[in-house]
């Protein structure tokens, strides 16, 4: 399954290589296997993991025994931070995609860190801000944007910014769940959004013939909306 996401900053971006090499030699490291359980929603171990290698799918089961996509992490990136500032159980089940290794930082370990080394807990901080905005940003979409804007807007995550087309290798199936709606709803916007000149069709694709345009239709729906590129 092909999970789409705009890139963000990770541990990677805000430190320095020191400070990095600190946390993996606080932590111990695991390989998992594609397609393997890394967490289970509720689990209640507290520690911080930082993905090293490899990408992570967060959801989880849905009424119907369907799995419901939230989100897609990439290397540099960090999750149980809130087991350890707040107490909180995990809130996703996540599962390996391709060969994926992850280091944990025990809550303890993790606490003595960020007062040792402050610049760590700033980094933590600032990568909590930006899910959260990205959060912000998606229950806004939901709440008051059309369907054909939001999947434009999650195509437009896989493309670069500048160019005048693109191909997104995604199937429509793998968009509706991502979309958490139907694969005939997802097929109607894909369909307008093919009538208006933005997209075609293709067989596990979908190509952008226009990514200018697309994004310039975006903008009039949404104008604060920022394309940071694939």
């Amino acid at each position: 399954m092909r999970v789409l996401r705009a890139k963000t900053r990770t541990l990677y971006d805000l430190l320095p290589q020191p400070l990095l090499d600190l946390m993996l030699a606080t932590g111990t490291s695991r390989k998992f296997k594609d397609g393997q359980i890394i967490q289970q929603r509720g689990d209640e171990r507290q520690g911080v993991s930082i993905l090293t290698s490899g990408q992570i799918v967060a959801g989880n089961a849905g009424a119907d025994g369907s799995f419901l996509v939230s989100a897609l992490l990439r290397p540099g990136e960090t999750f149980g931070e809130f087991t350890v500032m707040a107490g909180l159980p995990h809130t996703h089940t996540l599962w390996s995609q391709g060969e994926t290794t992850v280091t944990f930082i025990k809550g303890a370990l993790m606490k003595r860190l960020m007062n040792e080394e402050p610049e760590i807990g700033h980094a933590l901080l600032t990568i909590a801000l930006l899910r959260n905005h990205e959060l912000l940003e998606f229950l806004d979409a939901q709440r008051r944007l059309t369907l054909p804007i939001r999947i434009a807007q999650l195509l437009l995550t896989s493309v670069d910014p500048k160019a005048s087309s693109d191909t997104v290798e995604c199937r429509q199936e793998d968009l509706a769940v991502m979309m958490g709606v139907s694969r005939v709803a997802t097929g109607k916007a894909l369909k307008r959004l093919e009538r208006d000149g933005m997209v075609q069709l293709g067989y596990g694709r979908i190509d952008l013939p226009d990514v200018q345009g697309l994004i310039a239709m975006v903008e009039d729906s949404d104008p604060l909306f920022v394309l940071t590129g694939a």
